[in-house]
């Protein structure tokens, strides 16, 4: 027996040994990570959403003068009041190569705005959101329009005043959208105009007596062609205000 206990204990305290010995081990190794628990990463915020109104300001700039357009420079140059609508796609109130409503002749030929109101009006409810009214100015000059409110179903504008005097010339712009291509209000944008032929009229100078055009031609660009040179006619720059 005495020859046999000292075996006994030796095989049943070894492996008692080496439990410990990992255990420190483990304690140890890498012991500033044991028991932290690694939160999960924050959620990425949502998106903003896009506000579904927008107001803006809007600045014509009219840089028509003898010295940007020479040939021919009428006395007494100035700009119809203007006139235009916010809108939707549903609806189209002049474009290049269409033809010339009664309401865009009459703005075109003699600066005009009641047949053009009340072709917009005809639109509310449905295609348009309201009607846009400006004022007229000498050129070269300047006017502000100073709210007009849009929604994110009424994102176009469309804006014209009558080069004047013309026989059936102005400037504008068709179905402007305010918004880009990722739904976003644009906080400021600026339109380069140029001279347009409405196709009502074959006057070919600035003060031509009334000739009207029958039928109809296209709504036609006139940069570069006389009497108006490659210069712009001036510019619109639209400016949102509650941003």
């Amino acid at each position: 027996m005495t020859t046999m206990f000292p075996r006994f204990l030796k095989t049943r305290m070894a492996p008692l040994g080496l439990a410990v010995s990992v255990a420190v081990m483990a304690a140890c190794d890498g012991s500033e990570t044991a028991g932290v628990v690694t939160p999960d990463p924050e959620p990425e915020p949502p998106p903003p959403v896009a506000a579904t109104t927008a107001r803006y300001r809007v600045v014509f700039e009219a840089t028509w003068s003898a010295s940007t357009h020479p040939t021919n420079f009428p006395g007494g140059a100035h700009f119809s009041p203007l006139i235009g609508a916010v809108h939707n796609a549903g609806v189209t109130f002049w474009a290049r190569d269409g033809t010339a409503t009664p309401g865009i002749e009459t703005m075109a030929e003699t600066g005009g705005t009641s047949t053009l109101t009340a072709e917009i009006q005809a639109q509310i409810p449905g295609g348009a959101l309201a009607v846009v009214n400006g004022s007229g100015i000498r050129s070269p000059g300047s006017t502000t329009i100073q709210a007009i409110a849009l929604r994110a179903d009424f994102p176009l504008v469309t804006l014209v005043t009558m080069i004047a005097p013309s026989p059936d010339w102005f400037v504008g712009v068709s179905g402007l959208s305010l918004r880009d291509a990722d739904g976003n209000w644009i906080e400021e944008l600026e339109v380069v105009l140029y001279p347009y032929d409405a196709g009502t009229d074959s006057g070919p100078v600035y003060t031509s007596a009334n000739n009207d055009t029958q039928p109809k031609e296209p709504i036609r660009n006139l940069r570069g062609e006389s009497p108006f040179s490659d210069e712009p006619i001036g510019t619109f720059t639209f400016t949102r205000t509650d941003g």
